[in-house]
């Protein structure tokens, strides 16, 4: 049974990484037209490098807060995608009519579990190492 600061770690986990998206991607609405023609759209590139940043942050700062273990980290990059998917499936949902949003939240669940995975990794192989060090 997890302890209340493990809950309340995840709880906020799962907030920050939906507020997260509500950040940096929830107040774009349009696709762009370029001078040359082409469409981009609906989120700029520095959008989604920002989201990606704070997702990575959040991954590291969880994973610390429950001071690296398999099964924190696990849940740490279970609530982060969860999270942040919620908030884009809520808005996506709301604005396809082809249904096809549910393939890219999909993705976007296969993706943010990959990458926060990787992330989780890295932050307890670093943390142990450094641990390691100062003995």
């Amino acid at each position: 049974m997890p302890t209340t600061r493990t809950a309340l770690t995840l709880l906020v986990v799962t907030a920050a990484s939906a507020a997260t998206w509500f950040a940096w991607l929830g107040w774009e609405t349009g696709y762009r037209t370029l001078t040359d023609g082409s469409v981009t759209g609906p989120y700029s590139t520095m959008q989604v490098v920002a989201a990606g940043a704070t997702i990575t942050c959040i991954v590291v700062a969880g994973c610390l807060a429950l001071r690296c273990s398999v099964k924190g980290s696990i849940a740490v990059v279970a609530c982060t995608t969860v999270g942040f998917a919620l908030a884009w499936g809520r808005d996506a949902a709301a604005s396809d009519e082809t249904g096809l949003w549910v393939v890219g939240l999909i993705l976007l669940v296969v993706g943010t579990a990959a990458g926060g995975s990787a992330v989780a990794v890295l932050t307890r192989l670093v943390s142990r190492r450094v641990l390691q060090h100062r003995r």
